[in-house]
């Protein structure tokens, strides 16, 4: 699976100068956005389609949550609200790759949605060349004896980087 990835970035590192000076570089993030059931063990998958301008470098990878909206009659949400559990995978659809080799849990990848260590810096950069899909999945850890923020909650896991307009997409 490693291949496939060096493949990626051994391509886009040999640019040559003049493609490097014509390829034009703007700050991008893709986003993948799951509505939680608040059920443990329940596998929830989005799709992100890299658009056809350019490849797409991703740096970072973050995530936020969104608990769901408190219903009238129910008691008032806890001071912790923002506590969430759940594994994440992520494969590139487009090159068959999967970029771990088993789900990991969000702390030990992400860090907490309360602002301690927010994002994970990547430690090489990865290449999404246009047209490519990123799947991603989440499993729900946080099971229904949570409390009641989590069904409906809405949670966003983001790939922070930039497009390389033009690149990969064989306009010169």
């Amino acid at each position: 699976m490693r291949f496939g990835l060096s493949q990626a970035q051994e391509a886009a590192s040999t640019l040559s100068p003049t493609a490097t000076l014509a390829t034009k570089e703007i700050p991008y993030d893709y986003v993948a956005r799951f509505i939680l059931t608040g059920n443990s063990g329940n596998r929830l998958q989005d799709v992100i389609n890299i658009s056809i301008d350019g490849a797409f470098v991703a740096v970072t990878i973050g995530y936020s949550f969104i608990p769901a909206p408190v219903r009238t009659g129910t008691s008032p949400t806890p001071a912790n609200n923002r506590a969430i559990d759940f594994k994440y995978s992520i494969v590139d659809s487009g090159s068959g790759r999967e970029l771990q080799n088993r789900p990991i849990h969000n702390i030990a990848g992400l860090g907490e949605p309360n602002g301690e260590r927010p994002f994970r810096v990547l430690a090489k950069p990865m290449v999404f060349m246009p047209r490519s899909t990123v799947r991603i999945e989440v499993e729900e850890v946080t099971g229904s004896d949570a409390d009641a923020t989590i069904a409906g909650a809405e949670l966003f896991i983001v790939l922070h980087g930039y497009k390389m307009l033009g690149y990969g997409t064989g306009m010169s």
